[in-house]
C-alpha cells in the first residue's frame, strides 16, 4: 500500500467513524421520541378512564403545572405538522401515535443496519492498514 492509499484509508476510517457517531445520535433522538409517544399513550389511556369534570394537573412547560378541569375525555387535539392541528378521538390519537412509533422503529432499524455496515467497512480498512504494519489511532 503506497502513501496515497494509506492516507485515503485513514481518511475513510475517520469519515466512517464520524458517520457512525452521527447515526447513533439520530438513533438516540428516535428512541427519545418513541419513549415520549409511549408516555403520551399511557397518559391518554389513563385520561380516557377518568371522569369528566375531574381536576387534574396540566404541564405548561418548564416543570410548571397548572390546576385545570378535565372537560372532555373522548377527544384531543393532535399536532400533525407545522402549526397544523386536528381533533381526534382519544383512541384515534392512540392509534396515530402507535403508527408513528412503528415508523420510528423502522427508521431506527435502518440506522442500526447502516451503523453496522459502516463498522464492517471500518474493520476491513483497519485490516488492510494492519497488514502494512501501520499504527491506527
Amino acid at each position: 500500500m503506497n502513501d496515497e492509499e494509506l492516507r485515503k484509508n485513514i481518511y475513510l476510517l475517520q469519515r466512517h467513524q464520524e458517520e457512525i457517531e452521527n447515526t447513533y445520535a439520530q438513533i438516540d433522538v428516535i428512541e427519545r421520541m418513541i419513549n415520549e409517544y409511549r408516555r403520551t399513550i399511557e397518559t391518554l389511556q389513563e385520561m380516557a378512564s377518568m371522569e369528566e369534570g375531574k381536576e387534574i394537573l396540566m404541564p405548561i412547560g418548564g416543570n410548571v403545572f397548572a390546576y385545570t378541569t378535565l372537560k372532555n375525555t373522548k377527544k384531543v387535539i393532535l399536532s400533525i405538522g407545522d402549526k397544523v392541528f386536528i381533533e381526534k378521538s382519544t383512541n384515534g390519537a392512540i392509534d396515530f401515535l402507535n403508527k408513528k412509533i412503528e415508523e420510528l422503529m423502522k427508521s431506527e432499524e435502518k440506522l442500526i443496519n447502516l451503523a453496522e455496515e459502516l463498522s464492517d467497512r471500518m474493520n476491513e480498512i483497519s485490516k488492510k492498514i494492519k497488514k502494512e504494519d501501520v499504527p491506527v489511532s
